[in-house]
C-alpha cells in the first residue's frame, strides 16, 4: 500500500481556490480579512458618530435653556468628535505599521458591487 494516497488529495473549497492559488501560504486571506474587519469596524464609528452628533443636537435643542442639559449635550458633541478623531489617528497607525512591517492594508479587496477597479 503506498503511504502517500492513504489520505487522498486535499484540495481548497471552490470559493477560496482563487484566493490559495495566488498566495499558498495563506497571507493574502489573512490580509484581506483584516482589511475588512478594520474597514468594519470603521463603518460602525462612523455610524456611531452620526448617531452621537444627532443625539447630542437633539438635547440641545431639547434643553429649554437648562444648563445642566447644554452641558450634557456639550459632552455628547465634544465625546463624539473626540472619538472620530481618535479613529483618524489609528488609522494613520495602521498604515504606518503597514509600512514597517509589509503587510498590506486595505490592498487586494474587490470593489463594491456596482464599481470597477481602476
Amino acid at each position: 500500500m503506498d503511504i502517500k494516497n492513504i489520505f487522498g488529495t486535499v484540495s481548497p473549497p471552490p470559493a477560496l481556490k482563487g484566493l490559495v492559488d495566488q498566495d499558498p501560504s495563506g497571507a493574502g486571506g489573512i490580509s484581506i480579512f483584516l482589511s475588512n474587519l478594520i474597514a468594519l469596524i470603521y463603518m460602525l464609528a462612523a455610524f456611531v458618530l452620526i448617531f452621537m452628533l444627532v443625539w447630542g443636537a437633539w438635547d440641545w435643542i431639547t434643553s429649554g435653556g437648562e444648563k445642566e442639559k447644554l452641558e450634557g449635550a456639550r459632552r455628547k458633541l465634544i465625546n463624539a468628535i473626540v472619538g472620530i478623531i481618535l479613529f483618524a489617528v489609528a488609522f494613520a497607525v495602521i498604515q504606518v505599521l503597514g509600512i514597517f512591517t509589509g503587510f498590506k492594508f486595505f490592498e487586494g479587496q474587490k470593489p463594491p458591487a456596482g464599481q470597477t477597479e481602476e
